[in-house]
């Protein structure tokens, strides 16, 4: 089984929408598959689904100890479940990091070929942890400025978060916030050269970091494209993902934009099964056959 994470930093990229078409086409490929509503502070991957009010959600999971697999509700499209967020939860966006935590072992053991989880904006330490711990990484951008600025800031904070999670399994964190209190008389300037000297310091670090970077392979998804130019924005962000953050990136394609989406949603059917969203379909098949058959190098 395999655990995609769906996620990129700023709210409104079109998350939900990728999340749920990469589960539809993997659904329609005679794959079986769960969809997890993993945006606590606005879940609606229910209304993406065609279901107006789930019986069932995360609420039951955190308050009640139900088992994931008995709040798995299927929908209209066959082969395809659905984890809906805490809906009309008090405790919709205040989950602990133990919570977080009890969410992700629990995933790991679902009846599914393929889990998808659709993460919340914003760059939290549970995000960016589920994020680093997913099979497949899918990393939503839209062509404007704002959007990429927080994309890259997903980034950077991904790899601190990667960097940290490091040093703490090694038990090396208090001695690396030394080392960066003291980068001056070290002639440390550059969060590089804080890594090199790590290295230096701890081969075991070294060695558990590079297994870390390796893992981190990411799918970059332009969504909202309203003209044909604006696809070279896609290729433009995998190679700076690559150049400057040195994280291994494939660009799995862009979405177009549809103006009557919303017209979609209140109804009692899924949103991208409808006439109008051939073109949605259309786009989400490709991206959806381009991240399988992707093919990583083992070094970035």
């Amino acid at each position: 089984m395999h655990i995609w994470a769906v996620g990129g930093g700023k709210g409104g990229t079109g998350k939900s929408l990728v999340s749920n078409g990469l589960g539809t086409r993997l659904a329609e490929r005679g794959q079986q598959v769960i969809l997890v509503d993993a945006d606590y502070g606005g879940p609606n991957q229910h209304t993406y689904c065609g279901i107006r009010k789930p019986q069932t959600s995360l609420v039951q999971f955190f308050e009640e100890r139900m088992p994931l697999e008995e709040i798995a509700q299927p929908t209209k499209i066959e082969r395809l479940r659905l984890i809906p967020g805490n809906i009309n939860s008090h405790n919709t966006d205040n989950l602990t990091t133990t919570q977080k935590q009890k969410l992700f072992r629990h995933l790991k053991h679902l009846q599914a070929d393929h889990v998808i989880l659709d993460l919340g904006a914003g760059t939290g330490y549970d995000t960016l942890d589920t994020f680093l711990q997913a099979d497949v990484q899918v990393g939503v951008i839209a062509p404007d400025t704002l959007a990429i600025e927080n994309f890259y800031l997903f980034l950077k904070n991904l790899k601190y978060r990667q960097l940290g999670n490091t040093l703490s399994l090694l038990s090396l964190r208090d001695r690396a916030k030394g080392i960066w209190k003291n980068r001056a008389e070290l002639g440390i300037v550059n969060t590089k050269e804080f890594v090199a000297h790590l290295r230096v310091l701890s081969p075991e670090f070294s060695e558990l970091f590079n297994q870390e970077q390796k893992k981190l392979k990411m799918h970059v998804v332009l969504n909202q494209v309203r003209e044909h130019r604006q696809a070279e924005i896609g290729f433009a962000v995998k190679s700076a993902v690559v150049k400057f953050f040195h994280i291994t990136a494939a660009y799995a394609g862009h979405v177009r934009y549809d103006k009557d989406l919303w017209l979609q949603f209140g109804q009692d059917t899924p949103a991208l099964q409808r006439g109008s969203s051939f073109t949605l379909r259309q786009d989400l098949e490709r991206i959806t056959e381009e991240i399988l058959k992707a093919q990583f190098p083992e070094e970035t």
